[in-house]
């Protein structure tokens, strides 16, 4: 053991973590806890400003965690130079899809970062972000190497796998290693292996197609239970008892359930890496780009739901009050990414005066109005209720004593609510009149 590795062995080498956002904070302070001096590097100075003074802005990260690693060896700053002659270098930057092709516009000004700052010993440079299967070889290794000694960087890719939100820290989920050399896997795996399980792969590919598959593996079972939303609105059968029913089996089915669509920094867009790269490769995903065509039409689908349901009601989309419950692209978090909840709100605003909802979102970010809270008089003079994220803090129990009715796109509501209640799935045309019992 020597090199790079040897000074990760006897935590002597210091990290430095360019990205601060919902994967390079929490991974800034797994390393931190681990026993490392981290160096984090964001461009946002607003942003690093607020975790300075121990606020974090990452629902994951509370601000006691926050203010524990600024004591042990987190120093974030908002000019390059605090990264200067790291041994490690972790990329931890957004990416994403623009007119079709994927936006690498942060990694590789994160490689340029990386070759300004980085010292002339053996340095490591793993890519955390989400990228398409060939981008570290691509990408990232020839900006970092082009004014570095040869031999002198070791690359590695190691995607993250955080679920924002979720009930899983960082050291619950093994990390997958990938690297193209023996010399770079063993220290990446040497590295993450002081926070959790790892899983080496031979290529830094392979890795990126690991990250891509699992995003892609969601996406397309969403998209086929979104699809079967169409079907049972004809049949006499409830899609979500059938979901329901279906994951009962020990084996051969995973539950996913139907919704106003996905939303977020992954699922919809890490597939469309792999449909880009296999054209550029001369092949082509049709299946993957159908399912994705699937989700994106699910907010028009939620929309036509509740315009249709308000009809049923006598009552026109154009003269109708809406409350809409939910604003962030899943329950229990701020991040309003690719919501598809703000597109079903958009939608609707085309025909009804519609106002958002969500104690979570800063409207500035979702760059929509969203009110906080209602009062139970509002939520009661509304002509329709639209649950589009089933937040824990919306009290379903009593908006569905106080509504009159209610369209709810996540199957959330009491099975006893008093309101009339048109769940996704179900006819919207049976909303009946605004004296008609629920349907649930």
């Amino acid at each position: 053991m020597q090199g790079v590795e040897k000074r990760l062995a006897d935590r002597e080498a210091n990290i430095g973590v360019i990205g601060l956002g919902y994967v390079g904070l929490p991974l800034s302070l797994a390393f931190v806890e681990a026993g490392f001096n981290v160096h984090g590097f964001d461009v946002a100075e607003e942003r690093v400003e607020r975790l300075q003074v121990g606020d974090s802005y990452v629902d994951d990260v509370s601000d006691a965690e926050l203010s524990a690693g600024l004591d042990t060896g987190f120093t974030p700053a908002a000019t390059s130079d605090i990264i200067a002659d790291c041994d490690v270098y972790v990329i931890a930057v957004p990416t994403g899809i623009s007119d079709g092709e994927p936006a690498m516009g942060a990694v590789q000004a994160a490689a340029k970062t990386i070759a300004k700052q980085a010292g002339d010993r053996e340095t490591l440079v793993v890519v955390s972000s989400t990228v398409y299967p060939g981008a570290t070889n691509e990408v990232v290794a020839p900006i970092v190497t082009a004014d570095r000694p040869a031999g002198a960087t070791l690359f590695a890719m190691v995607p993250e796998r955080l679920n924002p939100g979720g009930n899983h820290k960082i050291g619950d989920i093994p990390l997958v290693i990938g690297a193209d050399d023996p010399i770079a896997r063993d220290a990446t795996t040497t590295l993450f292996g002081t926070i959790t399980e790892t899983v080496p792969v031979e290529a830094t590919e392979t890795a990126e197609l690991s990250k891509t598959l699992e995003n892609t593996y969601r996406m397309v079972n969403i998209a086929l239970v979104n699809q079967l939303v169409a079907l049972a609105e004809r049949l006499d059968a409830d899609v979500w008892e059938a979901i329901e029913a279906a994951g009962t089996k020990p084996f051969g089915f995973q539950a996913f359930k139907p919704g106003p669509g996905v939303g977020g920094h992954c699922i919809p867009i890490d597939p469309q890496f792999l449909t880009w790269r296999a054209s550029e490769l001369g092949t082509e995903l049709p299946f993957i780009e159908h399912a994705h065509d699937v989700n994106e039409a699910m907010p028009g689908r939620v929309v036509d739901g509740v315009t249709t349901a308000l009809e049923a009601r006598g009552i026109s989309p154009t003269d109708a009050s809406v409350l809409a419950l939910g604003a962030a692209y899943k329950p229990n978090v701020g991040d309003p990414r690719r919501s598809p909840a703000i597109e079903v709100v958009k939608d609707l605003r085309q025909y009804a005066d519609v106002t958002l909802v969500d104690p979570h979102v800063d409207p500035e970010e979702a760059r929509i109005p969203i009110t906080e809270a209602v009062s139970d008089d509002e939520i009661g003079a509304a002509d329709a209720v639209v649950l589009l994220v089933d937040h824990d803090v919306f009290d379903l129990e009593r908006i569905g004593e106080v509504a009159s009715f209610i369209y709810d796109s996540k199957n959330a509501m009491p099975a006893d609510t008093p309101a009339t209640v048109v769940t996704l799935g179900e006819p919207a045309t049976c909303a009946g009149s605004p004296a008609s019992p629920s349907l649930r």
